[in-house]
């Protein structure tokens, strides 16, 4: 794990990752003030008005437990807990700033279909609010975008056969490059200032021994398990072709350690096919 790990820090060091953008950073200091001042957040959210647009559509896209259409970022305040808000913005500042290209977008809307899937799980997990469980499966693959911009003959290739085979090829991923994206996305998720339990969602989401490994950590065992699910539901949403054994596997394993009704899962299975027509 460390010899991973520290190629990965050394993979990093030869691209360019971003720091977090100052409007989170100062989000960030003025939610842990011992007294969060409202009309600052406010002005704080709403300062870049790309970034707030995208926040307030995935406001009012089930992210969140609100039941009423918040249409600015007063009413977001009054609305929204802090912890949502904080995941929200820094979702909506890690689509606005992280990709750069067809492959690293095509990367991110695979993860945005999984987060709308987790979300929708999230309320029969326990303790997982949706919000956490849509920047979760969101940031997965952040390391994948950093890793392909090394330009690595076969890594693109290897990288998105992931899809339909995420144990062997994560396997060939790590073989071919001496770590892997989620070692990667573990480093980026800790510069962005994402929380532990993301980070350590990120490292385990293609580990098929996480549950033994979050024995003492329930979040992050229900994270993981919500990531798996969802990419599984994403991937069959693709078509029958991309159902694998492995991609069942995956399916199995998330579900071991959630034991999801199956309304849930065709409650989640309608909110992507519905976000893809959208996307579409």
């Amino acid at each position: 794990m460390q010899l991973m790990l520290n190629e990965a820090v050394e993979a990093l060091r030869r691209v360019h990752l971003p720091s977090l953008p100052e409007e989170v950073i100062r989000l960030k200091e003025e939610l842990n003030a011992k007294y969060p001042n409202t009309v600052t957040i406010a002005k704080l959210i709403s300062r870049n008005p790309e970034m707030f647009n995208h926040f307030l559509k995935l406001v009012n896209s089930n992210l969140t437990e609100a039941d009423e259409l918040i249409k600015d970022a007063t009413a977001a305040v009054n609305i929204l807990g802090l912890e949502e808000i904080y995941n929200i913005f820094l979702a909506s500042a890690f689509s606005h700033y992280i990709t750069r290209d067809k492959n690293e977008r095509e990367i991110l809307n695979f993860c945005a279909k999984a987060g709308v899937a987790a979300a929708e799980l999230s309320p029969y997990a326990g303790g997982i609010a949706r919000s956490e469980a849509y920047l979760a499966a969101l940031t997965q693959n952040v390391g994948a975008i950093f890793l392909l911009r090394l330009e690595r003959e076969g890594y693109e290739e290897v990288f998105f056969k992931q899809l339909s085979k995420p144990f062997s090829a994560y396997r060939e991923e790590a073989e071919l490059m001496g770590t892997t994206h989620c070692y990667a996305g573990l480093i980026a998720a800790k510069k962005w200032g994402m929380a532990p339990e993301i980070g350590h969602t990120i490292l385990l989401h293609h580990d098929t021994d996480f549950i033994g490994k979050t024995a003492n950590h329930p979040k992050e065992r229900k994270l993981v398990a919500l990531i798996m699910i969802a990419n599984y539901l994403v991937t069959a949403s693709l078509g029958e072709t991309f159902v694998t054994q492995e991609i069942k596997k995956l399916y199995t394993l998330g579900n071991v350690a959630l034991s999801l009704p199956d309304t849930a899962l065709k409650s989640a299975s309608q909110a992507v096919l519905k976000y893809s027509k959208k996307k579409g």
